[in-house]
C-alpha cells in the first residue's frame, strides 16, 4: 500500500480525524531524523500530545542496539507483550520501530504477526531510510508514507572552507607545471584534507547525537550506543556523497574542457575508490583509515599522466 501525497503527514492526520488511518504505517525518507520527526506529528494527533511533549505512557519504541545497530528479538517480543496489555490511559497505544531495517529476520518475524493482527486502537510505525531491507511480508502490510526529500545541506561556512580547500588541491594536482617543482606539499595537504574532514565529521555527528539523547531521555546504554552509530554513520554518508559532488564540478570547470575525456576517466577511478572506501567503512574499518586510503589514492590518480 502506498501514501504518496505532497505532504503525507497531512493526509495521515485527516486520516486519523475521519476514524480510517491504516494501523501499520511505513515512513520512509531520506534521513531517520527527518522520518522521526515527521512521524512524531502524527504520534502527537493520535495520543493528544502538548506540541512540545515528545513522550507519553501509551507511545513505546523499538531501537537498534549495540555498535552492530541491530533489532533483536527479544527487543522485539517485549514489545510485543507490552502491546497486548491494556493501554495505561485508556485510549490508542502507539508504537515506533525506529530504523526497522535494521530488524533481524528472526525479529521480522516475530513481529510480523502483530502487524497482521494487531491489538485494539494500536498503531505500529516503522521508520526507514531503506524499506527494501525489510522481508516483503512486512512492507505489504504496511501503508507506505514516502516524505518529501528534506534539504540535508544546510549553509555550513566550515564545511565550504573545507571544500574550497579539497577543491583548490585537485587543481594543484592537475597543474603539471607546478606539480614538477613540488610533490611534498600537496602530500602533505592530503594527510591534512583526512584529518580535517574526519573532524568536521567528528563534530557534526557529537552535534546531532547529543540533540537526539535529549530528544530520547529514556534509552538504555545499547540503544545509545546504536544511536551514535548511526548519526554518524548518517553525517558520513552525507559528507561524502557532498565530496563527490564537489570532485565532479572541479573537472567540468570550463579550463579543463580539452582535458574532459582524460580527466573523466580520472574521475571515474576517484569515485570508485571514494565507494569502495565508504563500504568497508560500514563493515567497520576505521575511518581514519578509509579516509586516510581515498586521499593518497586521490593524489595518485590526479597527479597520474
Amino acid at each position: 500500500m502506498s501514501q504518496n501525497e505532497s505532504n503525507p503527514v497531512a493526509s495521515l492526520q485527516k486520516r486519523f480525524k475521519e476514524g480510517c488511518l491504516h494501523h501499520g504505517i511505513l515512513f520512509l525518507g531520506n534521513s531517520i531524523q527527518q522520518i522521526e520527526k515527521s512521524a512524531l506529528q502524527l504520534v502527537k494527533d493520535i495520543l493528544s500530545l502538548r506540541e512540545n511533549q515528545a513522550e507519553h505512557p501509551d507511545l513505546f519504541h523499538l531501537r537498534p542496539t549495540g555498535k552492530a545497530r541491530i533489532i533483536t528479538v527479544d527487543k522485539t517480543r517485549e514489545l510485543i507483550a507490552t502491546l497486548n496489555r491494556t493501554s495505561n490511559q485508556g485510549g490508542c497505544k502507539v508504537a515506533i520501530v525506529h530504523e526497522a531495517d535494521r530488524m533481524r529476520k528472526e525479529a521480522a518475524n516475530a513481529f510480523l504477526k502483530t502487524l497482521e493482527e494487531p491489538p485494539p486502537e494500536t498503531y505500529l510505525f516503522l521508520l526507514s531510510e531503506k524499506p527494501y531491507s525489510l522481508l516483503a511480508t512486512i512492507r505489504s502490510r504496511c501503508l507506505l508514507a514516502r516524505l518529501p526529500y528534506g534539504e540535508t545541506n544546510q549553509p555550513d561556512e566550515q564545511w565550504d572552507a573545507w571544500k574550497a580547500r579539497y577543491q583548490q588541491w585537485i587543481a594543484g594536482l592537475l597543474d603539471r607545471e607546478n606539480l614538477k617543482k613540488d610533490r611534498v606539499t600537496p602530500l602533505f595537504a592530503a594527510y591534512g584534507l583526512a584529518s580535517s574532514f574526519l573532524g568536521l565529521v567528528n563534530g557534526k555527528s557529537d552535534n546531532l547525537a547529543k540533540q537526539a539523547k535529549k530528544d530520547a531521555p529514556e534509552m538504555d546504554d545499547k540503544e545509545l550506543d546504536a544511536l551514535e552509530a548511526g548519526v554518524r554513520k548518517g553525517v558520513r554518508t552525507n559528507l561524502l556523497s557532498q565530496l563527490a559532488d564537489a570532485t565532479h564540478s572541479v573537472v567540468v570547470r570550463e579550463e579543463y574542457k580539452s582535458m574532459l575525456p582524460q580527466l573523466g576517466m580520472k574521475l571515474s577511478r576517484v569515485l570508485r575508490c571514494l565507494e569502495k572506501n565508504n563500504s568497508l567503512m560500514e563493515v567497520n574499518l576505521k575511518d581514519d583509515t578509509a579516509v586516510e586510503d581515498f586521499y593518497l589514492s586521490s593524489l595518485r590518480i590526479w597527479s597520474s599522466k
